[in-house]
């Protein structure tokens, strides 16, 4: 089918759980491109990189890395087109079940921004990404410094075994020795202010990411423009740094 949605109730499995499995539940919403060969079939089309195929919408449980609702769509669709309305019906999957809490994850492609003030009266907490637009990146770059803090990000892994001694890395000496560009990361600040979207009533908390980057060129930095990633929220409590880091995190932290 070209349109339609495929629906899991709510699974077997999770009535074997612990009781903290139901503390929180945090639903995720994302769209994949899925090529086809096929030139007959029905809602196929071209995505917006050139893929011929399809583009359906993932709407999971962070939780358990399952998918709730799967919705096939056409390559030509938007990737958040109806994303709220099956954000929805993933909240009321997982209220049956019996989770006490929600939150909806997203990137920037997903900020719903007609829902929110809904979503918020309906105690459902979200964590999208927003566009940096213009009026974003004023208000960032109009913060003091002392707004701003150091992000520390959480490692990635634990090391078990002892530490290897890091072997030399030939390839960043042969790009400096030639003298090419070379973009490097060399600190990323967190900051935060109060911001109501044009479709919203009310204003949400947005955590700004500012990474300060420079380009490299033999032995010479050459300093770029800051650049800014955004997140609009209505989480008031958790730390900025951690609202950043929530594609690793806020599936294993409560708040």
């Amino acid at each position: 089918m070209a349109h339609g949605d495929l629906q899991r109730g709510p699974a077997p499995v999770w009535k074997q759980q612990p009781a903290e499995f139901f503390e929180e539940a945090f639903i995720d919403a994302d769209g994949t491109l899925a090529p086809s060969g096929g030139v007959c079939k029905q809602g196929v089309d071209i995505a917006y990189d050139g893929t011929w195929g399809y583009h359906p919408l993932v709407v999971s449980l962070a939780n358990t890395a399952e998918p709730l609702f799967l919705v096939n769509r056409s390559g030509n669709r938007p990737s958040h087109e109806h994303a709220d309305i099956y954000f929805d019906k993933a909240a009321a999957l997982c209220r049956r079940a019996g989770f006490k809490r929600i939150t909806f994850r997203g990137d920037t492609d997903f900020t719903q921004t007609k829902q929110l003030d809904r979503w918020d009266r309906d105690s459902i907490r979200f964590i999208f990404g927003i566009d940096a637009r213009a009026n974003l990146v004023d208000i960032a770059e109009g913060l003091s410094s002392e707004k701003y803090s150091e992000l520390e990000r959480p490692p990635r892994y634990t090391i078990k075994t002892v530490p290897r001694q890091a072997r030399e890395r030939h390839k960043e000496q042969t790009v400096r020795q030639r003298q090419f560009d070379t973009l490097k990361l060399v600190g990323e600040e967190v900051a935060e202010f109060e911001y109501r979207p044009v479709a919203c009533e009310k204003a949400y908390r947005v955590v700004v990411l500012r990474k300060k980057l420079v380009v490299e060129k033999g032995q010479m930095w050459l300093f770029e423009p800051d650049r800014f990633f955004f997140y609009i929220t209505n989480d008031r409590t958790t730390p900025a740094s951690e609202i950043v880091s929530w594609p690793t995190t806020a599936a294993t932290r409560r708040t």
